[in-house]
């Protein structure tokens, strides 16, 4: 238990009023014992519940009153601690999904890259405790591993075990995902060896939320499309950007084989590289032992993610996060933008859309580098917020439409999101995120679409090229710049007309922006 927690004795709870039952109640699951909402706590409030009814308080009552079984499970283990029941074991057993935080101290500095393979590769101070019946399923015939390599990471025990932990993070471990020669075959083995591990170990760490890059720094390949992802990992960082941090982590994997990295900016000054890689572990996913020490090397990874974080400095958006869009498309922001389709045939039109791109040298506009059966890797990513340079950003859009007009691309999502800064020697805005592109004309309405951001008609019928000059018309109506001429602002509320009969065509419009000197009357702020 946390040594924030002071428990009373039955005699002192038994004394306390039902107000300072649900105060203890409420202090206590601030301190992520009990993970009650505060619907949880009121069905407990509601009822009316005094102390010495609360200490009697059984299974199926809590959940007649309402209060889900997991739930129900917590607030019997919390009275049996105050009750002084089970006190062998309230040190073995997680409160949660995971050990008790601290049982495992963390370190309060960060180890030079000299001793930092050592800490990793620690064995567990506590162990995972399992019931039998779970405890030997690591002897199987996929691959068991030895009763001392065994006894190294768990306990056998036959009074409590860490259910929700073995069903959560060492089932997959015991019994991995298939895989076959492809990169998307191997995505499931990864993600529930790697993703999963940092997930499950980083749940009580505050700043995980911000850590989520960490298990995003990746390159991931089959054996057969392997190439070198040792250098991609280097190539993808321009600049160090992670302020006083002596290191960050990252992984890379070809088939079943993972090697953690640190990177590290370069002590030596005269050296040209940016950033210097140093392999620090490599795991074979095939084999179950590997598939364990992993596990706890992970973990231990997870002990130094904070102290990293806050030597990190703080970024106006995340630069590494997953988004999950209604569609059911999977969007993963690393060093590339990598987006998994549930229907293939999105990325035989993303295909189609950015080879037409390649092929016409669109110079402002985010780029292919990879793509598999469901899903397809973008570059640049690069920041995402409000332009302060009105005058670069249309001269950007303006050449990038007028290049698509006459390949008869429309964009069809022309907004603030979907306009990045990214420096490559230079600084420029790029127009990304080509998902929703389509062919002069479309019939397609997008209802999914918001109605203050895009054009009306593309909401519910037929439309063309106008839809685009909408989007520039209304990022200039929604910028915060000063120094747009009344003429200027004037054409912006021109384009972004309900009628698109009464807009301008999209010929005159890029023309004008074209010949007009509006963009060189522009102030930049």
């Amino acid at each position: 238990m946390s040594n924030n927690t002071s428990f009373p004795s039955v005699q002192e709870f038994n004394d306390w009023s039902p107000d300072k039952v649900i105060a203890f109640l409420k202090s206590y699951n601030k301190e992520k014992k009990l993970f009650l909402e505060d619907e949880d706590i009121k069905i407990i409030e509601d009822n009316q519940v005094c102390s010495s009814v609360f200490l009697e308080l059984s299974m199926e009552e809590l959940i007649k009153d309402g209060l889900k079984r997991g739930l129900a499970k917590m607030i019997i283990k919390l009275i049996k601690t105050i009750k002084g029941e089970g006190q062998k074991q309230q040190l073995q057993v997680a409160p949660s999904i995971l050990l008790a935080p601290g049982v495992n101290p963390r370190p309060d500095q960060l180890f030079n890259k000299f001793n930092l393979a050592n800490f990793l590769n620690e064995s567990p101070l506590v162990k995972i405790l399992f019931a039998p019946n779970h405890y030997f399923q690591f002897n199987t015939s996929l691959g068991g591993i030895t009763k001392k390599e065994q006894d190294t990471y768990f306990v056998l025990s036959t009074e409590a075990e860490c259910t929700s932990l073995y069903s959560r993070l060492i089932t997959p471990l015991i019994y991995p995902s298939s895989y076959g020669k492809t990169e998307d075959s191997y995505h499931c083995l990864w993600d529930s060896v790697i993703k999963n591990t940092i997930e499950t170990f980083g749940m009580h760490s505050g700043s995980l939320s911000k850590l989520e890059f960490d298990y995003n720094m990746s390159e991931e390949k089959s054996r057969e499309d392997s190439g070198d992802p040792s250098s991609k990992l280097v190539g993808k960082i321009e600049d160090w950007s992670y302020g006083d941090a002596p290191y960050i982590f990252v992984y890379y994997a070809i088939g079943v084989q993972v090697i953690l990295v640190i990177l590290y900016k370069p002590e030596n000054k005269k050296r040209k590289l940016n950033v210097c890689s140093e392999k620090i572990a490599e795991f074979d996913l095939g084999c179950l032992l590997d598939r364990i020490r992993i596990m706890n090397f992970l973990q231990n990874i997870c002990h130094l993610l904070p102290l990293i974080v806050n030597l990190c400095p703080p970024r106006e958006s995340p630069e590494f996060q997953t988004i999950f869009r209604p569609s059911g498309t999977v969007i993963e922001l690393g060093y590339t933008i990598k987006k998994k389709f549930a229907d293939e045939r999105q990325v035989t039109h993303l295909k189609e859309i950015y080879e037409m791109l390649s092929a016409n040298n669109i110079r402002f506009s985010d780029k292919l580098e990879h793509l598999s059966i469901h899903s397809v890797n973008l570059v640049p990513h690069g920041e995402q917020h409000e332009s302060h340079d009105l005058k670069e950003l249309l001269q950007t859009l303006i050449c990038t439409l007028t290049c698509l007009k006459p390949k008869l691309i429309m964009h069809r999502d022309v907004r603030w999101p979907n306009i990045i800064h990214h420096y490559d020697g230079y600084q420029r805005f790029i127009l990304i995120d080509f998902d929703y592109a389509d062919f002069f004309p479309s019939d397609e309405p997008l209802e999914e679409f918001s109605e203050s951001d895009h054009a009306p008609e593309m909401l519910n019928k037929k439309h063309d090229f106008k839809v685009d000059i909408w989007g520039i018309g209304n990022l200039i109506g929604s910028c915060n710049i000063t120094g747009i001429s009344s003429e200027l602002s004037s054409f912006s509320t021109d384009l972004c007309k309900s009628n698109p009969n009464r807009q301008p065509t999209t010929s005159v419009a890029l023309d004008q922006f074209s010949n007009d000197d509006w963009l060189e009357r522009i102030e930049t702020t």
